[in-house]
């Protein structure tokens, strides 16, 4: 069953606060944020989870660790309350487009972060190597063009969605909106959002990347696809066309940077595969556990 467009919407209820997440737009910093301002913060629970979580600070993302809840599932009248009301902050994010391309790229397709959707991308999406070292310039600059001529081969991974798609068009009155590529932006929500709940609350940077920029990758060909793919995302929140240079840029890895990457690779498809099997495990048993009731051979425990 597809999800409404407000599946994705998150609400820190104790807090007070619609948050309306974009991929690759701090999303990581912004749910810490809620969570502790929320007071549901509970790191400790991602121990009993079996997602694939590369750190701890990823941990975030499962509402059983961030104590945020789903939108959708609210009762409709409570929604229309929250999406009019003036006692609660309706919060989305922004971020340059050309900066957020770029690290929606090093995560999921040179990093090949976990993903649901994505499954035969890397094909089109090679490195670019010379004498053995990555070129991340080529290598982005190759994906973009995929991205504008096959954007199927990606399916629903939201990582490569518009940001107006994500912050659900002209459905939310936003109260607050933060450009996150702007310095101190991320400051200001957080002062405002302790100020708020009456507690200290900072910004921690996650998933800070591998210390490379859009700036170091981009040529004006690539940026000018760039606007044409998130052309709703410049008209829309008024991000400006930027001018970059005709010629092309090379950043290449080193060669231990290279066998970094791959590694990492493997040990995040790795991780995947023990998160899989453990969900299988606890599916398992689960299931064994209700045929042998159904079937008569296990009794339900009685409680006291």
């Amino acid at each position: 069953m597809k999800r409404d467009r407000s599946g994705h919407f998150l609400m820190a209820q104790n807090a007070r606060v619609l948050y309306v997440p974009t991929t690759k737009v701090a999303s990581s910093t912004a749910r810490l944020l809620l969570a502790e301002a929320n007071g549901t913060y509970r790191p400790e629970r991602l121990r009993w989870t079996d997602a694939p979580n590369i750190s701890v600070d990823q941990g975030i993302h499962n509402l059983e660790v961030s104590g945020l809840q789903y939108f959708e599932f609210l009762p409709e009248t409570q929604r229309d309350h929250i999406l009019k009301s003036s006692n609660w902050w309706r919060v989305g994010l922004l971020r340059d487009p050309y900066a957020r391309l770029y690290s929606v790229w090093e995560n999921r397709v040179l990093l090949r972060a976990p993903s649901p959707w994505l499954k035969n991308f890397q094909h089109k999406c090679s490195e670019v190597l010379i004498d053995g070292r990555l070129d991340y310039a080529a290598s982005f600059r190759k994906f973009v063009n995929v991205l504008r001529a096959e954007p199927e081969i990606f399916g629903d991974d939201p990582h490569f969605k518009s940001q107006r798609t994500h912050l659900g068009g002209d459905q939310v009155a936003f109260t607050h909106l933060f450009r996150v590529d702007k310095p101190g932006e991320l400051d200001i929500f957080a002062t405002q959002l302790g100020q708020r709940v009456g507690m200290k609350i900072e910004p921690r940077r996650l998933n800070e990347g591998l210390g490379l920029k859009h700036l170091d990758v981009m040529d004006a060909q690539t940026a000018s696809v760039v606007e044409q793919i998130y052309e709703d995302d410049f008209d829309a929140y008024g991000f400006e066309r930027v001018s970059f240079p005709s010629i092309s840029p090379i950043a290449l890895a080193s060669v231990g940077e290279t066998k970094a990457i791959n590694y990492a690779r493997d040990v995040t498809a790795r991780l995947v595969q023990l998160s899989q099997l453990a969900r299988y495990r606890q599916r398992s048993r689960y299931l064994l556990a209700q045929i042998l009731r159904n079937s008569g051979l296990r009794r339900h425990k009685k409680h006291r």
